[in-house]
């Protein structure tokens, strides 16, 4: 079979009248043309010398337009010859332009045959095909019988690439179940790209605040091959992305992912990289709807890979894919966005508190604004710290703070708390809020035990002390209703607490000064603590603080037991010290000063009686009241 010197044509159309216009005008542009009314005629045609390009009617006899159309280009070995389906109805591509494998659809009549004309130009022109391919078939020779056995052949290849399509599609759903993992999703994607087309090598960059970039096969080429093909990548996207800044990349490159039986279309030794370079480029913008997505770039050493059927294929799957890299790019930047704020928050409240209450999904807890509940506020303050801060240089001060601050907050999440703030070198801990427990009260305690004894861990020697003054600490802990939630200014608000329990808890912190305890805690936090628990108690007063009229028992804990007949000696002092019988506590309180020389509360409660003894206060209610904080 001799090639024909003129641009061939085919021009499948039933009506007699449109057929004679259009071939009269191609033939005024000197190509040759044939004409025929029956697709299945063209099929035959296209067996025995198919042409540069095909012009077909969707209306034809036995085999219709949009059927020739599918078997030429899922079927045949002739899938690059451009095919440009027509017809007289105007609405007749609403649809079909979307969805035809065809490269032009026209709508056509005898007063617009100028477009006609213009796509086949415009299609002739982008060389789809060379001639020499034409007769890269073996042929037998020239029997119909064999010119059936290819038509056949070339009608089960067309059913097979729909089933491939429909199989694609499957497989495009299924990535919706890897759309909350980014990298998987993005691994199963090229693994079934590259069953489409067996690249070389793949980039994937989707859009986000860093833009993601993903590739594979880039580790068989040498770094020259790799930067021209990235450049390329970065180029296209950037031009697609149309940002107005500059955009920061982040890279993860999966290793042979795509061909994990490492059968390359090009030879080398191991541990070589080949020398090769790209022949054929493929990109993809990916858009959902409007929305720009990414751009897909793929690359091979071999020529006219990317052919129009992968093309095709691409444009198929490529529009359900843009929808699940969206979403997975957006819940990835969630999951980034969580990370910030699990590690933000993690200095401040243990894991629970940020997984049920701060990235949770249900937000109904937070949104309880103003709410009134039952709270453990812990307080815990350094010792003359403004004395020691005096003789320190600013620096030093904070970097200590900084360290202390870490230690303590350790202790606190250890046991549930959340630090609500820090006043200086002051802490305040909530147990109770935004996360309640059963035993809120005890934790709490144990908390304050622990962050007492570890205070000797710490470091401090950047910082001086003035002569007699060592680092030490006090706290107060109370229990009562607080309003919790957030509160502020409308352009500002913190979570919060709020109401006397607050600040009751602030002054019985600054009691321990007084009373010469570490830890002071209310009667409210003695009730909540089990009788069996192992804590060491002590009963050191009722107190009227300042700004209060209502008399509260106050209590010492203590990490280690005090001695049993301290204890007792200070029990029966101060039972009949609160009864207003002052002469009978004294020797119980000389007794406790006794054994425990150095005890402050004993010595204040001794010398109360003996105050009282002599001069008994009006209306005495077993209450002291304070002046000072």
């Amino acid at each position: 079979m001799s090639k024909s010197e003129k641009t061939l044509i085919y021009v499948a159309e039933a009506s007699k009248v449109l057929s004679k216009i259009i071939c009269t005008e191609l033939e005024k542009q000197k190509y040759e043309v044939r004409v025929f009314d029956d697709g299945y005629e063209v099929l035959k045609a296209f067996v025995k010398e198919p042409p540069q390009l095909l012009i077909t009617d969707k209306v034809l006899n036995t085999i219709d337009g949009m059927e020739l159309c599918n078997v030429l280009k899922t079927g045949s070995s002739k899938s690059d010859v451009p095919v440009i389906v027509i017809s007289t109805e105007k609405k007749i591509f609403d649809f079909w332009t979307n969805e035809l494998l065809a490269n032009k659809a026209i709508t056509v009549s005898a007063g617009n045959i100028e477009e006609l004309n213009t796509a086949v130009k415009e299609l002739l022109n982008q060389n789809y095909i060379t001639v020499d391919s034409f007769y890269s078939d073996k042929k037998t020779s020239g029997e119909e019988s064999a010119v059936d056995i290819r038509l056949a052949a070339w009608m089960v290849n067309s059913i097979n690439k729909s089933d491939n399509l429909f199989t694609m599609t499957k497989n495009v759903m299924s990535l919706y179940k890897d759309v909350k993992d980014l990298e998987y999703l993005v691994g199963n994607l090229f693994r079934m790209l590259y069953k489409a087309c067996e690249y070389d090598a793949i980039t994937l960059i989707v859009d986000s605040n860093s833009a993601k970039v993903f590739k594979t096969g880039i580790e068989h080429f040498n770094s020259s091959v790799i930067e021209e093909f990235w450049n390329i990548c970065k180029t296209e996207f950037e031009l697609k992305a149309k940002k107005k800044h500059k955009i920061n990349y982040e890279e993860k490159r999966f290793i042979q992912i795509a061909n994990p039986t490492g059968e390359l279309s090009f030879d080398f030794g191991p541990n070589e990289t080949s020398t090769e370079k790209f022949e054929s480029y493929y990109s993809y913008e990916i858009k959902d709807g409007n929305t720009f997505v990414g751009t897909l770039h793929l690359a091979s050493t071999r020529k006219k890979i990317f052919n129009y059927k992968v093309q095709s294929t691409l444009d198929f799957i490529m529009p359900y894919l843009a929808s699940i890299l969206q979403e997975a790019a957006f819940r990835n930047q969630l999951v980034q966005q969580e990370a910030k704020l699990r590690a933000a928050f993690s200095k401040f409240v243990p894991e629970q508190v940020i997984d049920d209450f701060i990235v949770s999904d249900d937000d109904s807890e937070l949104q309880r604004n103003n709410e009134k509940r039952n709270v453990v506020v812990l307080m815990c303050d350094i010792r003359s710290f403004t004395t020691i801060s005096e003789i320190n240089k600013p620096e030093d001060v904070v970097n200590f703070l900084n360290t202390y601050f870490t230690r303590m907050v350790e202790i606190v999440k250890k046991y549930g708390g959340t630090v609500d703030k820090f006043i200086g070198d002051a802490i305040m801990v909530l147990f109770g809020a935004p996360i309640s427990y059963n035993d809120n009260a005890k934790r709490a305690v144990q908390a304050a035990i622990e962050m007492y004894a570890q205070l000797g861990s710490i470091p401090c020697s950047q910082l001086k002390f003035p002569e007699g003054i060592s680092l030490d600490i006090g706290i107060g802990i109370h229990y009562g209703d607080v309003i919790v939630g957030q509160i502020g200014s409308s352009d500002k608000t913190n979570y919060t607490v709020i109401g006397d329990t607050v600040n009751l808890a602030s002054r019985l912190e600054g009691l321990t000064k007084l009373y010469g305890a570490k830890i002071v805690i209310s009667q409210a936090v003695r009730d909540e603590i089990e009788e069996d628990d192992s804590m060491n108690l002590l009963l050191l007063d009722s107190v009227k603080v300042k700004g209060k009229k209502e008399a509260v028992f106050i209590y010492r804990v203590d990490a280690k037991a005090l001695p049993k007949d301290f204890t007792q000696a200070y029990e029966k002092g101060f039972k009949s010290y609160n009864e207003g019988a002052f002469s009978l506590a004294i020797p119980y309180f000389e007794k406790a000063v006794k054994l425990l020389p150095q005890d402050k509360a004993a010595k204040l409660m001794l010398d109360r009686c003996n105050e009282f003894a002599v001069n008994k206060p009006e209306n005495w209610d077993g209450a002291i009241a304070l002046t000072s904080k």
